[in-house]
Formats: C-alpha cells, structure tokens, sequence
C-alpha cells in the first residue's frame, strides 16, 4: 500500500506539472497566432493596395498582380502563407516574389 501511495504522489505531481507546461504553450501559440494575424494583416492592406493602384495604370496586365493574390489576397490565406514560410511548408522566396 505505501509503494502505491507514493507512486499516487509522484504521478501527482508529473501531472501538475504537465499541466503548466501545457499552459505555457498554450500562451505560446496565442502570442504566434497574434503576431501572424497581425502580419497577414499589413501584407493584405499592402497587397491590396498595390493591385489596386497597380490595376489603374495598367488596367490590361493582371499577370503580373497574379502572384501577389495568390498568396496574400484575403486575411486568412496570408496567415496561411506566413505559416506555412515559418513552418517549410513553401519557400519565402515564392510567396515573396
């Protein structure tokens, strides 16, 4: 019974540390789904803004505003984009150029 008792205790206290870690990552993955919102964001706005302005002086020639749009057209597929330059998934050298 006693072995039993302090397995409980040690198990007990793996668990209570488990769940602050978790915690902490939690808080991790909010901070870097704040910082990407908030690039998506201004790459959006700037995107957005260039195929407008781009699109008045050159109203005929969308070829070249197709790549832009195909990565950072809308909010969430820029926080896509950016995710996915972060974790491999595609080179920033595409969704740059």
């Amino acid at each position: 019974v006693l072995r039993i008792v302090r397995f409980l205790r040690a198990l007990r206290t793996l668990v209570n540390h488990l769940t602050s870690t978790i915690k902490s990552l939690v808080w991790a993955f909010i901070l870097l789904f704040i910082i990407i919102y908030l690039f998506a964001v201004s790459f959006t706005q700037a995107t957005t803004t260039h195929v407008r302005d781009w699109s008045l002086r050159m109203p005929a020639d969308s070829q070249s505003t197709e790549p832009l749009l195909k990565y950072w057209s809308t909010v969430p597929r820029s926080m896509f984009t950016l995710f996915k330059a972060i974790t491999g998934g595609i080179s920033w050298d595409d969704a740059a150029y």
